[in-house]
């Protein structure tokens, strides 16, 4: 059972989470990608990992993203991984505050299933920029964020 998240005693980019509950039961049932203005994954992305910057949010909805993320309906899609991805580079390269110690265990977790999903992912990606996307998620999700860096540049 996941812990219970006071989301509005953390933050995002645009100011107090509490917004990132609905948000990510939102995503549930909009499966439109993150570049379309005006879906859920746009506004998560938006709030979590605004212009490559991480905030106390972003931590608690990795673990949420990655149930997510083995829910039946993103079987094939990379949104929920890839976006952790970036949280966990983000977080690696100092763009963020501190990861509490009280979200360490989880949020560990979390990226170690997250890594598996991303991995089986790019074994099984339907198109180039899925297997990319996969490829490196499963990198940054393992530690080496220096090559989910690159590979994403290529």
């Amino acid at each position: 059972m996941a812990p219970i998240i006071d989301w509005h005693c953390l933050s995002h980019a645009y100011g107090a989470a509490g917004d990132i509950p609905l948000l990510l039961e939102r995503a549930h049932i909009d499966l439109r990608p993150g570049h379309e203005t005006g879906s859920a994954w746009f506004a998560l992305w938006s709030a979590l990992c605004h212009q490559g910057e991480v905030y106390s949010a972003s931590y608690a909805a990795v673990p949420e993203l990655i149930r997510l993320a083995q829910s039946p309906q993103y079987q094939s899609r990379y949104d929920p991984v890839y976006l952790t991805a970036s949280i966990e580079i983000a977080r690696n390269e100092g763009r963020g505050p501190t990861l509490p110690v009280a979200m360490y265990a989880e949020y560990l977790s979390a990226l170690s299933t997250g890594r598996t999903i991303a991995e089986r992912g790019a074994a099984d990606a339907h198109d180039e920029d899925a297997r990319v996307a996969y490829l490196a998620s499963a990198a940054a999700l393992s530690g080496n964020w220096m090559e989910a860096r690159r590979l994403l540049e290529d």
